[in-house]
């Protein structure tokens, strides 16, 4: 973490600047702190901070204890939602008792954080983590291991660590996956560091016209099969949309098990923002039928093995 501090955000400004559900992966963020404690990799009073759409979001008026990152791709230091202990200041009262208290820590670094699952549950939007409970997570490095076990709340730590490289990994069920994270510990420091777990299952194929040529920047909404007809295909809510990307290719993560139907310019904002060809297409449902009794419905289960859905259309480009 390079740089950790308690900040005012004076002013969120967003471009576009009406972010909607439908728009977010979209948007880009721009964040307007007044510093008023430093504790590491920032200096003077005041710090802007450029997010993309997997940005925190920050609400305006409110202060917070930051943990930023450096982003490799432009040096800028960054905080990504999910990825980064940064939190509301009222609730983070345990992170600043021992970053306050490290001139009289004990010898050795703690390390410390949460478990967390993240699941895309499109009645909830923006969604939560979980906290997962009961999962064993170790720290090995320097000829040494440490284990543990998250509590009920999710939370594991070590303490009294020595300074040396370390792997911290977790004994996860085979539903989910992670990033197992690399630790430089120095040698009497605060080490805060999360696991995110996210599940395996996901939908993901591509968008191709009538002759097999892959169509670009066409609107894909996921939606509940078990939703009404009216939830379907109102503006409201929004689920969750993406845009086709090179190769007409689509992807939707981190699905909780369940029955899905996809749709092709489900409401008439997201198929303006598309390519020239998705705005003259209707309302299409998986596998490229107009008619919603006709749509295949995706079943999603804990432990399928991932496939390839091809969106065929009639037209040619």
């Amino acid at each position: 973490m390079e740089a950790v501090f308690i900040g005012v955000a004076n002013r969120v400004a967003y471009t576009p600047d009406k972010p909607t559900a439908e728009n977010w992966m979209s948007v880009q963020t721009t964040v307007y702190f007044t510093i008023e404690e430093a504790f590491k990799g920032v200096g003077g009073t005041a710090l802007i901070l450029n997010l993309d759409p997997c940005g925190y979001r920050f609400n305006e008026g409110e202060r917070y204890l930051v943990y930023a990152h450096r982003n490799p791709n432009n040096n800028e230091l960054d905080v990504r939602v999910g990825h980064t202990r940064t939190r509301p200041l009222s609730e983070a009262t345990e992170d600043l008792q021992y970053i306050r208290g490290l001139a009289q820590a004990e010898p050795g670094s703690r390390v410390f954080g949460k478990v967390l699952q993240h699941t895309q549950k499109l009645r909830e939007q923006p969604y939560a983590p979980e906290s997962l409970q009961d999962i064993k997570v170790t720290l090995q490095g320097n000829t040494q291991r440490y284990e543990v076990v998250s509590d009920s709340e999710g939370k594991f730590e070590f303490k009294r660590i020595p300074a040396g490289t370390y792997r911290l990994r977790a004994a996860l069920p085979a539903y989910l996956s992670y990033e197992e994270q690399r630790l430089d510990l120095i040698g009497r420091e605060c080490a805060p560091v999360d696991v995110h777990a996210s599940r395996r299952a996901l939908i993901a194929g591509r968008v191709l016209d009538a002759n097999g040529k892959p169509i670009n920047s066409v609107p894909i909404s996921l939606v509940p099969a078990d939703a009404t007809v009216e939830q379907i295909l109102a503006e409201k809510p929004g689920w969750i949309l993406t845009y086709t990307i090179r190769d007409g290719r689509f992807r939707f993560t981190q699905l909780e098990p369940g029955r899905y139907l996809l749709v092709i310019n489900r409401t008439q904002s997201a198929a303006s923002r598309g390519s020239t060809v998705s705005r003259v297409l209707p309302l299409l449902f998986y596998p490229g039928v107009t008619d919603l009794g006709e749509a295949t419905v995706i079943v999603v289960g804990e432990n399928d093995e991932p496939r390839e859905y091809i969106f065929q259309l009639t037209i040619h480009q």
